[in-house]
């Protein structure tokens, strides 16, 4: 980005606006439900898929927020800026299937990778493969049936399931941290010759974000031993959902040859 382009965008959102008052109340409203509830959710966060939609109007007001903090044109006016491009290249809009593959090694030098299919609309239908290289386990949700493919049977296996799908996912979770704030940019670096933006998220984990049109290049997550595990976002598109693309989401469509065998709902805990 370039001085001229950051002005730019930071003049835009300082523009007087006919609905500024009513947007102002709803701006301090939210924030104050956000600042009671953020100490219950810091404990424990998982983002359900389909919330790109909740997560991009709240989004707004965080960003408002933290631009009106800084005096215009400082470092927290630029920093709000970028993390605002960075949230709109990762919240897709409703009706679209956004594609997402990770790859990464992990301090014993085995192959990990993660690749998955989600539907921004409800019911936020979601097709995940995820693993070491060679043992990736591939599940798969619709909002009211669970699947699960095992290749050594070439076999689905499928039980009810009405819960909205979740997923835990560090792209997924950079996107819930610019939504409730809790993003900073801390500089920019160079990774493999690419220009990138280093914010950092919660929980250590530290997200890279391409300078030329903000997605996703690289995530570190924090491992328990206190090593870092970084995955590459080899890809990240938005499709449209053509009846192909929405074949991508349901694990019997990939594996048309497999046997379906159904089971009731496991007990719970």
């Amino acid at each position: 980005m370039t001085t001229d382009q950051l002005e730019r965008d930071l003049r835009t959102l300082a523009e007087p606006h006919a609905d500024d008052e009513r947007v102002h109340r709803a701006i301090r409203t939210t924030l104050g439900e956000q600042l009671h509830a953020r100490p219950r959710r810091a404990r424990r966060r998982r983002l359900a898929f389909g919330s790109a939609a909740v997560a991009t109007a709240g989004l707004a007001a965080a960003i408002i927020a933290v631009v009106g903090t800084g005096e215009s044109g400082g470092p927290a006016s630029a920093n709000a800026a970028i993390l605002a491009h960075v949230a709109t290249a990762i919240s897709p809009p409703a009706n679209m299937i956004v594609h997402v593959k990770e790859t990464g090694v992990l301090g014993d030098g085995t192959q990990v990778g993660v690749e998955w299919w989600q539907a921004t609309s409800q019911p936020y239908a979601v097709r995940l493969i995820k693993g070491p290289e060679g043992q990736a386990h591939e599940a798969a949700a619709d909002g009211t049936t669970s699947y699960e493919y095992d290749a050594a049977t070439n076999t689905v296996y499928e039980h009810p399931n009405p819960r909205q799908p979740t997923l835990i996912d560090p792209v997924e979770n950079a996107r819930a941290a610019l939504t409730h704030g809790t993003a900073q940019v801390a500089g920019t670096v160079t990774i493999d010759g690419r220009s990138l933006y280093r914010v950092e998220l919660p929980r250590g984990v530290v997200g890279y974000f391409d300078r030329s049109d903000y997605r996703p290049a690289y995530i570190d997550n924090p491992q328990g031993d206190g090593s870092i595990v970084r995955t590459e976002v080899v890809t990240y598109e938005e499709l449209a959902p053509t009846t192909d693309n929405e074949k991508l989401l349901s694990i019997t469509a990939q594996h048309p040859g497999a046997r379906v065998k159904t089971s009731p709902a496991p007990n719970k805990p």
